[in-house]
């Protein structure tokens, strides 16, 4: 029998109905993890759930609001119920709900940015790691929007700020436990938020990279490449992999420019 390289451990993602998160999921699941899935639609969890079915692995699905911290605290307790303990949590689940002027941005789509962006991530851990094994990976899905200001859409570039501080707070609080805390920055990546296309009218990762770069949003660089979420996923398994003492605190990017 093969030996994968995550039997035996419990991985948790958000975010994991479509896109990136769904692709780690996929990736995770395939490579021998138990999963423990949240995102905001039934539907698309039941579809993923029925793909890792054919893998072997436990799967485990709750549609969540990551804005509620009842449902979230839920998801967690559930996963404790379901698997006991936990080997990797992967904060995928974010929004981008205001892309407007500071001085014309809808203050509660502003602040819920950061309730989804920031303190989702924060519940889920803070749930999670007391029932953390040795060895134990944190992965906190950011942007480049983290490490600049930019123009417009200050709340996403303040949430993952806000998030990659907390990656190297909790790496420092972390270390001698053996669980690693490292941010995975995707760069530009073939998904509904990236594509911004109206609700019921997203396109699969397959439309968006076939379309004419011209189509693409605007700003992107010559030099940037638009990949799929699986490529993403495979650094994602790259992080879950590390041997016990492997980095921590780190920011790892796959975009093709500086951040």
């Amino acid at each position: 029998m093969v030996d994968l390289p995550l039997s035996g451990k419990v991985a948790v993602i958000s975010g994991a109905g479509r896109g990136i998160g769904k692709a780690i999921a996929l990736r995770f699941a395939k490579e021998g993890a138990d999963v423990a899935l949240c995102a905001r639609s039934q539907n698309e969890l039941s579809e993923v759930s029925s793909i890792i079915s054919r893998f072997g692995s436990a799967c485990f699905t709750l549609p969540i609001d990551m804005a509620n911290p009842a449902q979230v605290k839920s998801f967690c307790d559930q996963i404790s119920h379901e698997f006991g303990t936990t080997d990797i949590i992967v904060n995928n689940a974010g929004a981008y709900l205001e892309r407007g002027a500071f001085e014309d941005s809808d203050p509660d789509l502003w602040w819920k940015t950061l309730e989804i962006n920031v303190r989702g991530p924060y519940l889920i851990t803070r749930h999670l790691i007391a029932r953390m094994n040795k060895g134990g990976k944190i992965i906190n899905l950011s942007s480049g929007k983290g490490y600049s200001a930019g123009v417009n859409s200050s709340a996403y570039h303040v949430s993952k700020a806000a998030l990659n501080m907390m990656t190297e707070s909790l790496a420092n609080e972390l270390w001698s436990r053996d669980i690693d805390v490292n941010t995975l920055v995707p760069g530009p990546t073939a998904t509904a938020t990236f594509d911004n296309a109206p609700q019921g009218q997203e396109r699969s990762p397959e439309e968006i990279l076939a379309q004419d770069r011209s189509a693409l949003p605007k700003g992107l660089p010559a030099w940037e490449r638009v990949k799929h979420p699986d490529e993403v996923a495979e650094f994602a398994l790259y992080l879950a992999t590390r041997p016990v003492g492997g980095p921590t605190g780190q920011i790892y990017s796959l975009a093709r420019r500086p951040l």
